[in-house]
């Protein structure tokens, strides 16, 4: 239902505006996400008319098909997406995820010689392949066509023209078609959608094609019974990944976050309603926060320390006993998960020398592929630098690694300025990357990025202080304000959540909480004996030694369900 612009709390507009939204029309259309307005045509995507009548021949001589998708939050889900929308009209396909371990990031020969030996004609990539340019001309080579559907960065490279000027040009796998609107070439309104979110404009494609086709036989008739609006009941898959992608919720990304939480309280997914019930969340209010801290971290212990086609069967299947077997093993996963990295942290001592050069490069054979990027998160979030962490796996003649980078450097130019003289496999987004190297070639991994980096633009990111957006009084918490901040939700990259300042403000009570007494609660007075609750997960000693006396705290205002009882609270992010 449309919220009424004149309806709006004060508090709201003062944020709009602060956002950048002055006219009605820009606040209306922020408040009010539109399915018809804010979500465009699927064909407006470079190579759509190509992939789609790719698939319809495909179907009409009943070629067999491969949905081929990465390992984490965002192909994960939009494998699923496929595989469901394929089943739906009819024309099942075959499933490959590589192993994060035993293959890493991509697509890689041998699991296309696996797909051709079953058959398959026709992969279609989601949440990769932008740059694997060798494995689709090999495909091609044995008669495997490719339709990749991806959001990462394509490689580029420096290109002297006749008249001896030089141009950066992208290069592409030469696919069927390359879905990817970071391609300078497409011209599709938003080149920011995740993964899953490019899968999904693929499906509907197709669904709207196959409707208007006589000529599909069976499929047709199948797909006649698909009710108007199904392509709707997918967004559940899509909003997990948009906001587990860190995608920015900004113009459609913003509507399919939207809508796509709205489908996901109503989910009948087994594997979901078991996480769900074992946390003691109730579905009908859940969060982008119940994603990213939740969901997608369970999706991504399968990978990591597991095999992720648990975590595909766990949003896939649809027996009860069987989806909530795969849940509890990415429960037992992730646990595994949290305890390992805590484990590998506390051997790092950050007054070693590498951690002194302008890329970091640290790693260990015993440190498992699944952990990397969590392990260079650490890192970074210390010194702020490119980080490279690597590892191995049951492959002993090669290590993979993840990368982080704040922003200022682009680590996957970073890695394309090495090359394959290093690297066996890369790519990634502008801020994460994954990598494979030969283990004989590893000592040239730190020298050859440090010296990449001499010629790779940085952008200047100096961090920023936490600002407050308002300052409040705990007097002024309450629902109605609670409601004003929510309608400004789902919140993430590119549209934060509002930080409010409460100075010289002096707690009741603090105490430590959880089972390794790892979080903070405080507890703050209002008027008429009232008490208002902060909480901080992961907490510092310093930050419980500054709440013990008069300061100034910078939190967000949040609504707790948990376990049934609901709590409006703050979550600290600051004390000064």
């Amino acid at each position: 239902m449309n919220i009424s612009l004149g309806k709006l709390h004060p508090l709201t507009l003062h944020l709009l505006k602060k956002r950048g939204f002055t006219t009605d029309e820009q606040i209306d259309d922020f408040i009010n996400p539109s399915y018809e307005k804010h979500i465009s045509d699927p064909f407006l995507i470079h190579g759509m008319e190509k992939a789609v009548n790719r698939i319809l021949l495909a179907i009409k001589r009943t070629e067999k098909i491969a949905v081929y998708s990465d390992y984490d939050c965002d192909g994960v889900p939009g494998g699923v997406l496929l595989r469901e929308f394929f089943d739906t009209i009819g024309y099942p396909v075959e499933m490959y995820i590589p192993h994060r371990h035993n293959e890493g990031y991509g697509v890689h020969v041998h699991a296309v010689d696996i797909l051709k030996g079953k058959g398959v004609s026709l992969i279609i990539t989601v949440d990769l392949a932008i740059t694997n340019i060798k494995e689709v001309e090999y495909a091609k080579s044995i008669g495997v066509d490719f339709i990749v559907t991806d959001h990462h960065l394509p490689i580029t490279k420096e290109d002297k023209g006749e008249n001896g000027a030089v141009s950066t040009i992208q290069v592409v796998p030469d696919a069927v078609a390359v879905l990817n609107s970071k391609q300078t070439i497409c011209s599709y309104p938003d080149d920011m959608l995740c993964g899953c979110g490019v899968a999904w404009k693929l499906a509907c494609a197709v669904l709207q094609r196959i409707q208007e086709d006589e000529t599909l036989g069976s499929v047709h008739t199948t797909a006649k019974e698909i009710p108007a609006g199904f392509e709707k009941w997918m967004l559940d898959l899509v909003g997990i990944s948009t906001i587990a992608d860190m995608v920015p919720l900004q113009n459609e990304n913003r509507a399919l976050a939207y809508f796509g939480l709205k489908v996901l309280r109503k989910t009948k997914r087994p594997g979901l309603l078991h996480i769900f019930n074992e946390q003691r969340m109730r579905k009908e209010y859940l969060t982008e926060d119940d994603i990213a801290f939740t969901i997608a971290p369970r999706i991504n212990a399968a990978s990591r320390m597991g095999n992720p086609i648990q975590a595909h069967q766990m949003l896939y299947e649809k027996d009860v006993e069987t989806a909530e077997n795969f849940a509890r093993d990415l429960e037992v996963l992730n646990t595994s998960r949290k305890q390992e990295v805590k484990d590998v942290v506390s051997t790092i001592s950050f007054g070693a020398d590498v951690y002194k050069n302008d890329v970091i490069v640290v790693g260990d054979v015993s440190w498992g592929p699944g952990i990397l990027g969590l392990i260079a998160q650490k890192i970074i979030d210390e010194t702020g630098k490119p980080v490279f962490v690597w590892g191995q796996g049951d492959d002993k003649t090669q290590l993979k690694g993840s990368c982080r980078s704040i922003g200022d450097v682009h680590v996957v130019d970073l890695m394309a300025h090495v090359g394959h003289d290093v690297f066996t496999h890369f790519g990634g987004h502008e801020q994460a990357g994954g990598f494979a190297v030969l283990v004989g070639d590893i000592d040239k991994l730190s020298p050859s990025l440090n010296a990449a980096l001499l010629h790779i633009e940085k952008k200047d990111i100096s961090k920023q202080a936490v600002i407050a957006d308002v300052e409040l009084r705990m007097d002024d918490i309450a629902d109605n304000l609670y409601k004003a901040v929510e309608v400004l939700a789902p919140f993430g990259v590119g549209n934060p959540k509002p930080v409010f300042s409460f100075k010289n403000v002096l707690p009741l009570s603090s105490k430590r909480f959880g089972k390794k007494s790892e979080h903070l609660e405080v507890i703050y007075p209002t008027s008429g004996n009232g008490k208002i609750k902060a909480i901080q997960f992961f907490v510092n000693d310093d930050v419980e030694e500054k709440v013990k006396k008069s300061h100034t705290l910078l939190a967000n205002l949040e609504k707790s369900y948990f376990a049934g009882k609901t709590e409006l609270r703050l979550r600290i992010q600051e004390v000064m």
